[in-house]
């Protein structure tokens, strides 16, 4: 059997009765029309009814906002490390190696590779001096990154800021994951060629590693001091840092426009039919899910007397703006009492197939 799922888009609620409707007292524009029938209460929202006998539940989820993938180094604890040892000194030259991959949910072409996976890889060279503090560094190092316009090609990419000598790289868009993140400094002995020649290469001091995080409801993201390890998480270690998870935002402007709404003419051309239901500009957006069930007698035909069962999933974004929500929240309780675990429900789709009660 196919699935059968609509997915409405509405901007404004305006509620109305069908006793109103008859009567030309409706309010303009109205698009929800409620109703009692001897069945019980009715409503129809757009162009879909729904009748209290044949609606299996009714979940709702909320917008959340996008959490921006980030990394920061501590430059008193990169030049800690690198003078551990009496025989090093802080000054040469470093680099920080950034690689920004994107989750699979965009398929940006600017950041096209030769892998599988998109990514950009992103180098910073920086000098360190002898009586360098590490405010001095951090300074020069964001310094050095916007003059060159290191993160801006066709596009920013990355913002970098200092303060008070921790510099730390942030992703303009939730769709960012940074992949590696490591500090380095160059040292002309790293490799031996023979018995009197080396060849130099930037050598790892510091590392950012992916830590565990917990995610609250409104989709900000708080990650903890523990990474995953084959035995399960420990701390991370004293040339390690953390690096924060890019997360998408939900029911937002440009996740509507990535997933339900394409900018085309189609979609948005003066006699366009869909034009009204074009996300609005900044607007986060409710997501409500309707699953309603029903006996189907004589559709099935297989075997004598068999019966089917239809189910169905109406999924409706009401813009959180004004009393949108607390207005479809309201006439929808006199059909179902709604959960607030959209994820937990459509785990499982399809639920019970009994018929509601």
């Amino acid at each position: 059997m196919f699935n059968f799922t609509t997915q409405t888009i509405f901007n404004s609620v305006i509620p109305t009765t069908e006793a109103d409707v008859r009567t030309k007292k409706a309010p303009k524009g109205y698009n929800v029309i409620s109703k009692s029938t001897a069945q019980g209460p009715q409503i129809r929202i757009g162009n879909t009814r729904f009748d209290q006998n044949n609606v299996l539940d009714i979940q709702i989820k909320n917008h959340s906002v996008e959490n921006l993938a980030s990394v920061t180094f501590d430059i008193a604890k990169v030049i800690s490390l690198v003078t551990a040892d009496s025989k090093d000194v802080q000054e040469g030259s470093y680099r920080i190696v950034l690689y920004i991959g994107l989750s699979m949910n965009s398929q940006d072409s600017f950041y096209a590779n030769d892998f599988v996976y998109k990514g950009k890889p992103l180098f910073i060279e920086f000098p360190i001096k002898a009586t360098d503090q590490p405010a001095d560094v951090a300074a020069r190092l964001v310094k050095i990154a916007n003059k060159y316009l290191l993160f801006q090609t066709q596009e920013k990419i990355l913002d970098v800021a200092n303060d008070e000598g921790e510099v730390t790289f942030t992703g303009v868009n939730g769709y960012q994951q940074i992949k590696k993140a490591i500090v380095q400094k160059y040292d002309p002995n790293a490799s031996q060629i023979d018995c009197c020649n080396n060849n130099g290469d930037f050598v790892d001091i510091m590392f950012g590693v992916p830590v565990t995080y917990t995610v609250d409801e409104t989709g900000v993201a708080t990650p903890t001091e523990y990474t995953l390890d084959s035995d399960g998480t420990r701390e991370l270690a004293d040339n390690e840092v953390a690096i924060a998870p890019g997360l998408e935002a939900f029911g937002d402007y440009n996740w509507i426009i990535h997933n339900l709404r394409l900018p085309t003419l189609a979609n948005t051309y003066f006699w366009s039919v869909n034009k009204s239901e074009m996300p609005v500009v900044g607007g986060n957006y409710v997501q409500f899910i309707i699953r309603m069930c029903e006996e189907r007698d004589g559709i099935a035909g297989q075997v004598v007397g068999q019966r089917a069962t239809s189910v169905t999933t109406h999924v409706l974004y009401v813009l959180d703006q004004g009393t949108n929500v607390a207005t479809l929240k309201s006439l929808l309780a006199q059909i179902k009492t709604a959960k607030t675990d959209a994820d937990t429900a459509m785990a499982n789709p399809y639920g019970d197939y009994t018929t509601p009660e």
